[in-house]
């Protein structure tokens, strides 16, 4: 293979509102969202076949009152990697989705540098990276906030991840399992998402859930996401987190009349 010379094509790489308000107003007091939107394709030669990197994001974020503590509690879950952050300011959420899109390119670019460097004929994977987000309302107004992405550069498969947070409404404050769960009640929670999940995979128990790989490294514990629906509270682990990677997220859902015992 001959050695190509590198150069960068952006396609339709910009960063504008979706969804937005013509109306909305910075001193508004009521909070609203609005959405960073990045769409972006990198080719590295003129050749037909060339290696891209592609970048797909749709990042809602607060505006308004406290607005602030919900961004940065977005941009600091890890939904945007943060080696790809940490060289440029997080100033706004549009500013951050930029820097990042622009980084990951740039990392790109040297990646590939270097591999043609240590050996021309080097074959260059492509690289691709997808984000989507969403809000919507749940217990007691609770703003319900999620976020998933895929990242896929070699190998088997790509990685994907997901973040769920939830905000009280009217400060802005990230909200946790402890905000309404009783002191105490988390081992009780604890047996109950045991129960739920393996009823779900049709086996007994504890002991038939290791059997099929799910909670066999560790005890069962309370994972890091969940949402405060209206009615209900959903547990996710991520694919991966205890159990084989071909079972994807798996969630515990509870009726909250069904768990009034361990709730504040």
């Amino acid at each position: 293979m001959k050695r190509i010379s590198l150069f960068l094509v952006l396609t339709a790489a910009l960063i504008f509102s979706c969804n937005r308000s013509k109306k909305a107003d910075k001193q508004s007091e009521t909070l609203i969202f609005d959405c960073a939107e990045f769409d972006t394709t990198a080719f590295l030669s003129t050749e037909n076949d060339s290696p891209k990197c592609e970048i797909k994001i749709r990042l809602f974020y607060a505006k308004g009152p406290n607005a602030h503590l919900i961004n940065d509690s977005v941009l600091n879950s890890g939904i945007l990697p943060e080696e790809e952050l940490k060289r440029g300011a997080k100033k706004t959420v549009p500013r951050a989705v930029e820097i990042f899109a622009r980084n990951y390119i740039k990392a790109y670019k040297k990646e590939f540098k270097q591999a043609q460097k240590d050996d021309p004929e080097a074959i260059i994977s492509e690289q691709e990276f997808t984000l989507n987000s969403s809000y919507g309302y749940g217990k007691d107004s609770i703003i319900n906030y999620q976020a998933d992405s895929y990242s896929f550069s070699g190998g088997a498969h790509g990685m994907t991840y997901s973040i769920a947070l939830n905000f009280d409404p009217k400060t802005g404050r990230l909200l946790t399992i402890k905000d309404i769960l009783k002191s105490g009640s988390e081992d009780a929670l604890c047996e109950k998402i045991v129960a739920n999940i393996a009823k779900q995979y049709n086996v007994s128990g504890l002991d038939g859930l290791k059997d099929n790989g799910i909670f066999d490294m560790f005890d069962p514990y309370i994972p890091e996401n969940y949402v405060f629906g209206k009615d209900t509270l959903t547990l996710i682990y991520e694919a991966d987190e205890i159990g084989p990677h071909s079972y994807g997220q798996i969630k515990a859902k509870f009726a909250y009349k069904d768990i009034a015992e361990l709730l504040n």
